[in-house]
């Protein structure tokens, strides 16, 4: 349910992170394609955009990392 923005996110994230070893961002953009039956279209665009974000460039990944804590806190307080 989340944005192709959300997604091309993400990808780059884990990229950046080396979460998919030396593989090239658009193998890995066309497995999350393929995977996801979704187009991204012009991803490099989408990540231009993301980077001229005023305030937090990482909207998404943000939202992630404040669900997850949320979740193992609310698990921690069981």
């Amino acid at each position: 349910t989340a944005s192709k923005t959300a997604l091309t996110e993400l990808i780059y994230a884990l990229h950046s992170q080396g979460a998919f070893g030396n593989t090239d961002i658009i193998s890995i953009t066309k497995t999350f394609e393929s995977t996801f039956n979704i187009n991204l279209g012009d991803f490099y665009h989408t990540f231009l955009e993301i980077r001229e974000r005023k305030g937090s460039r990482t909207l998404f990944l943000d939202r992630l990392i404040k669900y997850l804590n949320e979740r193992m806190d609310g698990l921690d307080s069981k």
